[in-house]
């Protein structure tokens, strides 16, 4: 009687000390990604010089966990948010990332909030809407006041990895509408935007082993409107197509130099023969290009100093006065410390036509920044495909 009651006192103690074991050998992985992007900003226009002291849009925080499920499939949730443009009206905190992602070596399927696919990759500019007009697809639904717009909104991909190197997406995504009446909220939710992406990626574990080519990707995003006098919805549709690669000039694991260029053609809508507010600029023909070169120089298997030229030029061809957009921007990053850089860059933008009378004059912009980045993780279960970082925009590529 007594061995049966010790029995019987055990068994709880074994099946609770069991569990805690399971609980410990399924624990998360967490993870933590930040980017603090700090700059003095001088812009000159006409001579008149102003300043913008301590600019710190688009510093971001972020919080990933990731969880070895039942099957050959692990999920992740991303929670992060960001300091918006000081002229933006998303408020003083945007929530940029909200997101829960399933995967296998071949599969990835993400739901949430998340970057849209309006742009293949990143050019070496300090902020990614230094060059917006002109890298990215634009949201044809904002009246052009947030560069958000075109950056983020309510997405759901599917993408399959043939290999290691070639990877094809189809993604429906939510882009924000700025509702008709001024100060109301969005309420409709639904989707409007459909497209894929088709890349070949040199993994990031063979980055200083590689030939010529890095990346080439075509993409399409195509958005759903309300185009006046069409019934159809393929003629309602903006149709947007990008082609874009990464060369490797020099694939020298110290001093390395490579190409990136990306081409984006808008098909426009013929009726709209001038532009006089943002969504005209969003809807008209056009087609732009940019392209950057740049110098990396890594020491001792770090970053340690970049340079980089970039420019780009888009064309809209279709209205009644010839209307171009012109821009060139130079920067230099030093490491510091680790992950502390110090930047700086100048930028030049010149218009022309119904640009000119959209943005005014021309406008040169010089900016001293301080930089510094975390990308951390705790209880570490997986290889890292991408990192947290890795989903925002990133000054060296």
């Amino acid at each position: 009687m007594l061995k049966y009651f010790i029995l019987v006192s055990i068994i709880p103690v074994l099946v609770v000390g069991a569990a805690g074991q399971v609980v410990a050998e399924v624990a998360p992985e967490i993870q933590l990604g930040a980017r603090g992007v700090m700059s003095l900003n001088t812009d000159i226009i006409n001579d008149q010089v102003t300043n913008a002291v301590s600019d710190y849009s688009d510093t971001d925080l972020m919080v990933g966990f990731r969880q070895k499920m039942y099957n050959r499939f692990r999920g992740q949730l991303v929670i992060g948010f960001q300091f918006p443009d000081a002229e933006s009206d998303l408020g003083q905190v945007f929530f940029h990332q909200t997101f829960i992602k399933i995967e296998d070596q071949f599969n990835i399927l993400k739901m949430g909030r998340s970057r849209v696919k309006t742009t293949l990759f990143d050019f070496p500019t300090l902020r990614d809407d230094d060059a917006l007009l002109l890298t990215t697809v634009l949201n044809p639904f904002s009246d052009g006041q947030n560069s958000e717009d075109h950056q983020y909104g309510n997405v759901l991909e599917y993408t399959h990895l043939f290999g290691q190197r070639y990877q094809l997406q189809f993604h429906a995504e939510h882009f924000r509408k700025v509702p008709e009446i001024p100060g109301a909220a969005e309420t409709d939710f639904g989707l409007n935007a459909l497209g894929f992406v088709l890349q070949y990626r040199v993994p990031e574990t063979q980055r200083w082993n590689r030939s010529l080519i890095q990346s080439v990707s075509i993409g399409s995003n195509n958005f759903v409107t309300n185009r006046q006098g069409f019934s159809s919805e393929y003629d309602q549709a903006l149709k947007n197509f990008l082609f874009g690669f990464v060369v490797n000039l020099k694939p020298d694991p110290v001093h390395f130099w490579d190409l990136r260029s990306q081409t984006i053609y808008n098909t426009g809508f013929a009726e709209l023969r001038g532009i006089e507010k943002f969504s005209d600029l969003a809807r008209a023909e056009a087609i732009g290009n940019y392209t950057s070169i740049r110098y990396l120089y890594r020491k001792m298997e770090r970053p340690t100093l970049q340079v980089a030229l970039s420019g780009g030029y888009k064309n809209f061809p279709n209205t009644i006065q010839p209307t171009e957009l012109f821009q060139v921007a130079s920067n230099l990053f030093y490491r510091i410390g680790q992950n502390f850089d110090v930047g700086l860059q100048v930028q030049y933008k010149g218009f022309s036509g119904d640009l000119k009378r959209m943005y005014g004059d021309d406008m040169m912009r010089i900016q001293f920044s301080l930089i510094y980045s975390i990308d951390q993780s705790w209880n570490n279960q997986f290889d890292d495909r991408e990192s947290l970082l890795n989903l925002e925009h990133g000054y060296i590529p």
